[in-house]
């Protein structure tokens, strides 16, 4: 009976860099041109920098104390190229130069989340925003005539709650404030 409680208690979270409503915008615009009705809902577009995935209240209380005083670097994202993994059959939108200071953040994110017991993805971060799943369409090779310009300022702690057309993100916390 425990563990059954403690199934439904779990939630599906990440951590993520979440845009602000003009680069949303501007990124959903750019995936309306290219993804038509495959592509992700304008809501649920942002950058993930670390997947937690089921956690339990007591993973939760440890992440979010791990990552109390955690500080922000000066960043600049310029979302200038097209991306697409065959696999999964997903186009994304990407930088053609990340900054260091975002691998630099990704790896102090998971440096303090090892203390309290997360285990990283094995997989190399790459820096990207899903525009459309099951992808079929072409992809343009073209660089973006107009580069979605990304000044980021907080990580964000996002839960991903079912319903039913796809998932909906609902952002809990931020830091650094909020």
């Amino acid at each position: 009976m425990g563990s059954t409680n403690n199934a439904k208690e779990q939630r599906r979270l990440f951590l993520a860099l979440w845009p602000g409503e003009t680069e949303r915008q501007q990124m959903a615009e750019l995936a309306k041109q290219v993804a038509g009705r495959r592509r992700v809902r304008d809501a649920n577009l942002h950058l993930t920098l670390v997947f937690l995935g089921a956690t339990t209240p007591e993973q939760l209380a440890g992440y979010e104390t791990a990552l109390e005083n955690l500080t922000m670097p000066t960043l600049e994202l310029t979302l200038d190229r097209y991306g697409y993994w065959p696999q999964p059959r997903l186009l994304w939108l990407g930088s053609s130069c990340t900054p260091l200071e975002l691998y630099e953040l990704v790896a102090e994110l998971h440096r303090r989340l090892r203390g309290c017991g997360f285990v990283p993805e094995r997989r190399a971060f790459q820096a990207h925003i899903t525009l459309a799943r099951r992808f079929t369409g072409r992809i343009p090779a073209e660089p973006l005539a107009m580069p979605v310009r990304w000044r980021v300022s907080a990580v964000s702690l996002v839960e991903s709650l079912p319903s039913p057309e796809s998932s909906c993100y609902e952002v809990l916390r931020c830091w650094p404030g909020g």
